[in-house]
C-alpha cells in the first residue's frame, strides 16, 4: 500500500485522530473498486471523465446511499454539494445539498474534508482517505475523484464513503439538530 505524505493535523480536529491519503488501487474494498473502474472507463484518455459522461445510475446501488458531488468553483476554490447521499444524512443529522463545505454545522468535519478536497484538487487524481476518529475502531474509507468538463479544470468531485465496519459510534460524532435528533 503506497501512503502519500499526510494531512497534518494541528491537535484542533478531534475528534479526528489521523487521515491518511493512498492510492485507491491498494484499498480492498469493492465499492470502491467499482467507483475507481467506473471513473477510469468514464474518463477514456482524459485526466479525469466529465459530469455530463458520470453517470450516478450505472455504480452498484450500494454505493449511492453514500455517494456525493462536489461543483468545485472560484478562487479561491469553494465546494459546494450537488448531491448528498441519503446514507450521510444519518450520520451528519442534515441533508447538504446545494449547501457549500464551509456551511457545516461541525467545523472539524468541514476543515477535514475541505483538506481531503484540495489534496484531490492540487493532485488532480482519486485518493482514498482513512480517516481514524476517536472511539471509532475501523478506520472510514474516503474515495475523493475528480471530474472535468472541458479536460484541463476540475469542475467538480466525486466522493464515496464506505462505511464497513463503522456504526452508530460515528454518527454520535456530529452535531445533532432540534428537527433531526434521530
Amino acid at each position: 500500500m503506497k501512503i502519500l505524505p499526510p494531512i497534518v493535523l494541528d491537535g484542533q480536529m478531534r475528534p479526528v485522530v489521523s487521515t491518511v491519503a493512498i492510492e485507491p488501487e491498494t484499498v480492498d474494498d469493492p465499492h470502491i473498486q467499482a467507483c475507481m473502474a467506473y471513473w477510469t472507463d468514464a474518463k477514456g484518455d482524459a485526466f479525469a471523465p466529465s459530469w455530463a459522461n458520470f453517470h450516478l445510475h450505472e455504480l452498484p446501488a450500494r454505493v449511492l446511499p453514500y455517494a456525493l458531488v462536489l461543483d468545485v468553483t472560484g478562487e479561491p476554490v469553494e465546494f459546494t454539494y450537488r448531491y448528498w447521499g441519503s446514507g450521510h444524512t444519518h450520520y451528519h443529522r442534515r441533508d447538504y445539498t446545494g449547501k457549500k463545505l464551509t456551511d457545516m454545522a461541525d467545523a472539524w468535519s468541514a476543515t477535514l474534508l475541505t483538506r481531503q478536497y484540495m489534496a484531490v484538487f492540487e493532485v488532480r487524481r482519486p485518493l482514498v482517505f482513512l480517516n481514524t476518529y476517536e472511539g471509532v475502531e475501523e478506520p472510514l474509507r474516503s474515495l475523493r475523484m475528480p471530474l472535468s468538463e472541458d479536460g484541463h479544470a476540475i469542475t467538480q468531485m466525486f466522493a464515496f464513503v464506505g462505511r464497513r465496519g463503522v456504526t452508530e459510534t460515528l454518527k454520535n460524532l456530529f452535531t445533532p439538530t432540534p428537527d433531526h435528533s434521530g
